[in-house]
Order: C-alpha cells, then sequence, then structure tokens
C-alpha cells in the first residue's frame, strides 16, 4: 500500500476522533506512528517558509514542511469531518440524551488517561488541576446562556479548538463544546454536504434560481472564517503550545485534566430547558438551561448508561493501544 494511502486512512482516523467530543485526534497520532512528524511538520512552518512560499521556491518549501505528508493527512482528516457531520447531526436531533450519555463517558475517561501522565505532583501542579476545574466550571456554566454566531466568534472558536489536535487527550470537538459551538459548526459542515447535489442539478440544468437557492442554503462563508481560524490558530499557537507540553508537561496536563473535569456540566445529558430561543431557521433553540437528575429509571435511561460505559471502553482500549508508541 503506497505511503498516501495509508497517510491518508491516518487523516481519515484523526478526523473521525475530531469529530467526536473526548476521542483525540492527537492519541490516534500516537497510535499510527505519525505524531512527532505531525509536530515537526507543523512547527517547520515558519517566517522563512512563509518566504520561500512568496519567493515561488515551491519544492524546497513542500520539502522543509513535508507537503505531502500534510497535505494527504489534512485531506482524510476534511473527509471523516465531512462525512460524519450528518451522522452526528441526526444522533443530536434524534437521540440528543443518548449520545451525550456517549460523550460523557468518552470525556471522563480521557480525563483519568490524562492524569495518569502526570510525573511529578507538585503543589503547583495541584492548584493547576483546582483552577483548570474552577476556570472550566465557570466557563460552562455561562455558555448555558447563547454565545453569538458571530463571525469573529466563530474565528476565535476555529482557532482555539485546532489547537488541541496536536494534544494527546484533548478533542479539538470537545472545546466546541465547551465554546457552545460544536452543534452549530456540524450544521454548517451539514449544509455544504446537503446542498452540493442540488447545486450541481441547477448548474446542469441551466437553473440559475436553483444555483442561488443551493448557495444561500449553504453556510458557506462562516465555514470559511471558521476554517480560517483553525489555520491561523494552528500556526500561530501551536509552537507555543508545544513548547509548553515539553517544558511544562506536568503543570499543562494538571490544568487540561482539570478543564475537562470542570467541563463535564456541559456535557451532563439531562437538561431541563429554562428559556428558548428562535433561531434563523425559526425553529426554537434552548437559550438557558439547568442540569437534572434522570426522571426516572427507565429502558432510556439504561441505553444511556450502557452508551457512557460504553464510550469509557472506547478511550481505554484506544489508550491501550496507544501506550507503547507514546513513550
Amino acid at each position: 500500500m503506497s505511503s498516501f494511502i495509508l497517510n491518508l486512512i491516518k487523516g481519515i482516523l484523526m478526523g473521525a476522533a475530531n469529530v467526536i467530543p473526548g476521542v483525540s485526534g492527537g492519541t490516534v497520532a500516537f497510535i499510527t506512528g505519525i505524531y512527532e512528524k505531525l509536530i515537526e511538520s507543523l512547527n517547520a512552518i515558519d517566517l522563512k517558509a512563509i518566504k520561500l512560499f512568496f519567493t515561488g521556491k515551491w519544492r524546497s518549501l513542500a520539502a522543509k514542511i513535508n507537503l505531502t505528508f500534510l497535505s494527504t493527512l489534512f485531506l482524510g482528516i476534511l473527509v471523516a469531518t465531512f462525512s460524519l457531520a450528518k451522522l452526528i447531526e441526526y444522533l443530536l436531533t434524534n437521540y440528543e440524551i443518548e449520545i451525550w450519555s456517549f460523550f460523557f463517558g468518552l470525556i471522563i475517561a480521557s480525563s483519568i488517561i490524562i492524569i495518569k501522565q502526570i510525573t511529578n505532583w507538585k503543589p503547583i501542579t495541584v492548584f493547576f488541576l483546582i483552577a483548570g476545574i474552577g476556570i472550566a466550571y465557570a466557563i460552562t456554566s455561562l455558555s448555558l446562556i447563547r454565545t453569538p454566531d458571530t463571525l469573529p466568534y466563530l474565528f476565535m472558536s476555529g482557532a482555539i479548538a485546532i489547537v488541541t489536535m496536536i494534544l494527546p487527550g484533548v478533542s479539538g470537538s470537545f472545546m466546541l463544546v465547551i465554546l457552545d459551538k460544536y452543534s452549530y459548526v456540524i450544521g454548517m459542515v451539514t449544509s455544504i454536504t446537503d446542498g452540493i447535489k442540488p447545486l450541481i442539478q441547477s448548474l446542469m440544468a441551466g437553473e440559475f434560481s436553483g444555483v442561488r437557492t443551493a448557495l444561500e442554503s449553504m453556510q458557506i462563508i462562516p465555514l470559511l472564517v471558521f476554517m480560517a481560524g483553525t489555520i491561523i490558530g494552528l500556526l500561530l499557537f501551536a509552537k507555543v503550545l508545544n513548547w509548553l507540553y515539553k517544558n511544562y508537561k506536568n503543570v499543562l496536563i494538571a490544568f487540561l485534566t482539570g478543564f475537562l473535569i470542570g467541563s463535564l456540566n456541559k456535557v451532563w445529558p439531562w437538561k431541563e430547558t429554562l428559556e428558548w430561543y428562535t433561531d434563523k431557521q425559526n425553529e426554537l433553540q434552548p437559550l438557558i438551561q439547568k442540569n437534572i437528575l434522570p426522571p426516572e429509571i427507565d429502558l432510556k435511561f439504561l441505553i444511556a448508561i450502557g452508551l457512557a460505559v460504553s464510550g469509557f471502553l472506547i478511550v481505554y482500549l484506544v489508550e491501550r493501544f496507544a501506550t507503547p508508541k507514546s513513550h
């Protein structure tokens, strides 16, 4: 099998992991043995690389940043993202408690696995663990109030979410959950996949009104802004985050673990909606919610618990396979 196909498959696996909150694309990179190569390739995108780009030295640029590897990997990530977005949107709409229970189990397992990476407990490590819990709880409590769908906020969300991709154990999708933009971004992606077929049909039939309708249904501009945020965030913050990971690993991991633990209230499956709002499609959406206990122990509750356990076991087993290559 050619290296192109292998890297494409690895990218698809990373993309699938990043679509699901609680599963880390960085962990998948560990499992498939490309983590160090990915970090080295991303860190090679610097001022020298930009100079090579603007001076037209394409071959030198491609060799410096390992362009073939990166482009194939990110192609796989995009394929997985667009392929799975429709399924995730359907599940969130029709099986909300079940899918969030699954995600809850994923994130609990991720928290346990990440905290085990701390090799030296000091007072400052404990401080950052507690700080992470407190900050995340405060943020996710505030985010129960609707966050804006503005382009600047989408840009910022993309920048924050993509950075977590290079840290094993932390999911970019989970960061979108915290920022209250997970469902919105999934919706943007599905609007593109849903609009492609009618767009092509209208173009082939020469029906320009149909082309306009299809384009209006596709959230192209917001998605491009979000993707621009991911690119800028990766280029600006990847080096800083990688430096922190190498030089202050225990403190960083403690903070990230606390952040995961404190954010679990955002992912709690059972909620009561206190206020609603009408979105751009004139559909009612929850505005302010509070966590509640399961109303009754029925079949739906047992299925939710089973899915939470399944999510926990999936992350646990994935990490078991990743362990030999992560040390």
